[in-house]
C-alpha cells in the first residue's frame, strides 16, 4: 500500500548531460597544449623563411665581401639567433606540456573506466615518435657539430649554406611533427569525451 501512495520515481531524461567527462582542467590544458603546438610550427616556419633569407645574405657575401658590414646583414644574422633560441625554447616547452598531457589522460582514462592503451593508441602517435628519432640524432649532431670555420671566403658560404639547408630540412620534418602531434591530441580528446546526444525536434 505504502508503494502505492509513494511519490513516483523522477523520470530519467536520457538527453541529461553526460556526467563521464574528463575535468573541465584538463579540458583547458588540452586546448591551450594544442595552441603551443600551433605556435611552435608558425616559429619553425618563420624559422625556414629567415634561414632562407641567410642564404641570400650568405650568397650576396660570395660575390661582394663588403656586404657583411652591411647592417642589414648584421641584422639577418641576429635575427636567425634569436628566432634559433625562440624554436629551442618552443621544442622543450612542448615536450614537457607533452609529457604532463599524455600522463594525466593516462589516469583521466583509467578513472572514467576506458581502456587507456585504446584511448592513447593511434598512427598518428606512433608516426610522430618514428620522425622523432632523426630529429635527436639530428640534435645530438649539431650539439657536437665543430663550430670552426674554413678560412676562405668561398669554403666558409659554401658550409654556411650546407648547415642552413640540412637546418631547413630538418625545420621542415619538425613542423610534420607537429602537424601529426596536434592531430594526435584532437583524436585522443575525441575519443575521450563521449559525443553529445542528438535531441531531436518537438514536434
Amino acid at each position: 500500500m505504502a508503494a502505492l501512495v509513494a511519490d513516483p520515481p523522477a523520470p530519467v531524461d536520457e538527453f541529461d548531460e553526460i556526467e563521464d567527462r574528463p575535468p573541465a582542467a584538463l579540458r583547458v590544458y588540452t586546448w591551450l597544449f594544442v595552441v603551443v603546438v600551433a605556435l611552435h610550427a608558425v616559429l619553425l616556419l618563420v624559422d625556414v623563411l629567415v634561414l632562407r633569407r641567410e642564404d641570400q645574405v650568405l650568397r650576396a657575401y660570395a660575390a661582394e665581401p663588403d656586404t657583411i658590414d652591411r647592417p642589414s646583414t648584421t641584422a639577418v644574422f641576429a635575427l636567425v639567433d634569436r628566432v634559433a633560441g625562440a624554436v629551442t625554447v618552443a621544442l622543450w616547452v612542448t615536450l614537457l606540456m607533452f609529457a604532463v598531457w599524455f600522463g594525466v589522460v593516462g589516469r583521466v582514462s583509467d578513472r572514467l573506466g576506458r581502456d587507456r592503451r585504446s584511448v592513447l593508441r593511434h598512427w598518428t602517435y606512433l608516426g610522430w615518435r618514428l620522425t622523432l628519432v632523426p630529429l635527436v640524432i639530428y640534435l645530438f649532431i649539431e650539439a657536437a657539430r665543430d663550430e670552426v670555420h674554413p678560412s676562405d671566403r668561398a669554403g666558409f658560404v659554401a658550409k654556411a649554406l650546407a648547415v642552413n639547408h640540412t637546418a631547413i630540412m630538418f625545420a621542415s620534418l619538425r613542423i610534420v611533427m607537429l602537424v601529426l602531434l596536434g592531430a594526435f591530441v584532437v583524436v585522443v580528446w575525441r575519443r575521450l569525451n563521449p559525443r553529445e546526444p542528438v535531441i531531436p525536434p518537438p514536434y
